[in-house]
């Protein structure tokens, strides 16, 4: 396969992740009580938010490959903190469409003292630091793509922008109000991203013929 197919794959990824991840933060259900968790509203909208954390990564890394020449350390270390980010959300998000459900209907007093999950145990910890990771990853991938000049300055901005407001959105401070509207936004940004890569070409391709195989 062609790099110029791939990329156009992960601009496709990258839209629809955007799309799925603007729409499950949206549609969240505001009470997450045993009948909620265990409802398929639930599992749909869980389901949804998975999709777009895998099509975010999958296009989020063959837009990444042909910049990573000019993208420099802080590209990659911007990609690895939201690839590792993005994996451990993934990791919860699994738990909340495959297990939760399952507790919800079965054994409702586990939600009843725990919630649907991201307040259990370490997850308590690690969840808001894969937040962190994610957020502050795309940040940094959005000001490197802005500062090669492979995304307009709008663009590159409304990147790193969104996803620091969505970082506060996620965090105590906000609310499911603000981290429903960040979200949003956030995914407006991605999908920024994927439709520039589609329409524009992604124009640092050549530099990456030297280090993937024809």
């Amino acid at each position: 396969m062609k790099l110029a197919s791939i990329t156009r794959a992960g601009a496709a990824g990258l839209i629809l992740s955007g799309a799925a991840l603007g729409y499950s933060y949206i549609a969240h259900p505001h009470h997450m009580s045993a009948g909620t968790i265990a409802s398929s509203g639930w599992i749909f909208i869980h389901a949804l938010f998975a999709l777009s954390l895998v099509l975010g990564l999958l296009g989020t890394t063959a837009l990444y490959v042909p910049t990573a020449l000019r993208a420099g350390k802080l590209g990659l270390t911007g990609f690895v903190m939201l690839f590792v980010g993005m994996m451990m959300i993934f990791g919860l998000d699994y738990y909340e469409v495959l297990i939760a459900p399952f507790l919800a209907m079965n054994y409702p007093e586990v939600i009843q003292d725990h919630g649907a999950g991201d307040a259990m145990g370490p997850v308590a910890v690690f969840f808001p630091l894969a937040g962190i990771l994610t957020v502050a990853g795309y940040a940094m991938l959005g000001i490197v793509w802005l500062r090669i000049g492979v995304v307009p300055r709008f663009v590159g901005l409304a990147l790193a922008l969104t996803a620091m407001a969505f970082g506060v959105g996620l965090s105590p401070a906000g609310g499911l109000a603000l981290a429903r509207l960040t979200a949003a936004g956030f995914g407006l940004a991605l999908m920024a991203v994927g439709i520039h890569a589609m329409r524009r070409g992604w124009s640092v391709v050549a530099d990456a013929q030297d280090v993937l195989p024809g």
